[in-house]
């Protein structure tokens, strides 16, 4: 049984409130955590294991745990490195995280750029990824997300979080780059797009109107509950019926991403 308590009792039904009421967890926007990177070291050629990054995390609670792509390890120094992009995430002993994406390790012969657009679309996707290569052996060749090998270097409708992209030399020296598409500002209405959903759904009789739980339609509220409001509509343990379409879970989501704005 859930620790953490449920809120939502969504669908059109005044007895379909769930019996338990919000409960307010660890705020992670405020717990200090933060992850920096102190030095980067190349590798000396293309194929060798031998770049490092060297990273420091502070505030939050440790001990700290740290993520290299999807290598976990308890060390801040990485080490054994080949060429490439690499995303670096610490999570501390409450579960927040922090992280650092697109960090570049070259090698003496094999530089490369990378140009990142981020994404800001809710229902769609709109972010793009550019490598330019500076020094190597051409051509080259790219893959993103296990597609064909072709001489595009530009990969656009991206969506926001992690992508594979792999580029291949002359020599068939290949570089794997785990590029980040940073997340935009969506334009997600808390007036036109989430009150209305808590309306239909959440403030009916018996559930958030304001009688006996909390009032969701009310913006400071919401605010407050914002992340559980996300958690349990994602994992559809809110609405009790499961009434929300997808569509709705994910401009939930959005809106709460963007910092829950009152817009």
């Amino acid at each position: 049984m859930r620790n953490l308590f449920l809120f939502f009792a969504l669908g059109l039904f005044a007895g379909a409130c769930v019996s338990h009421d919000l409960n307010r967890t660890i705020d992670c926007s405020i717990s200090g955590l933060s992850l920096e990177v102190n030095s980067i070291t190349a590798a000396t050629s293309c194929s060798t294991l031998d770049g490092s990054i060297h990273v420091t995390a502070t505030g939050g609670k440790q001990p700290y745990t740290f993520w290299l792509n999807d290598v976990k390890q308890t060390s801040h120094i990485f080490t054994a490195l080949q060429a490439g992009i690499y995303s670096i995430q610490v999570i501390d002993a409450n579960g927040c995280d922090a992280a650092v994406h697109n960090i570049m390790i070259g090698a003496t012969d094999f530089t490369f750029s990378l140009d990142v657009e981020e994404d800001n679309l809710c229902l769609g996707s709109n972010g793009s990824a550019t490598i330019t290569v500076t020094e190597g052996n051409p051509p080259y060749t790219y893959t993103i997300d296990g597609s064909e090998f072709t001489d595009n270097n530009t990969f656009t409708n991206l969506e926001t979080g992690n992508h594979a992209v792999q580029v291949k030399d002359n020599n068939g020296c290949t570089i794997a780059l785990n590029i980040t598409i940073p997340r935009g500002t969506t334009d997600v209405s808390w007036t036109n797009d989430i009150r209305p959903i808590i309306v239909t759904s959440c403030a009916i009789t018996g559930c958030h109107n304001g009688i006996s739980r909390q009032d969701l339609r009310i913006y400071e509220k919401a605010k407050y509950y914002a992340s559980q409001i996300k958690m349990f509509t994602r994992d559809r343990s809110m609405p009790f019926e499961g009434s929300l379409t997808q569509n709705q879970i994910d401009i939930i989501s959005c809106w709460v991403d963007d910092g829950a704005p009152n817009n």
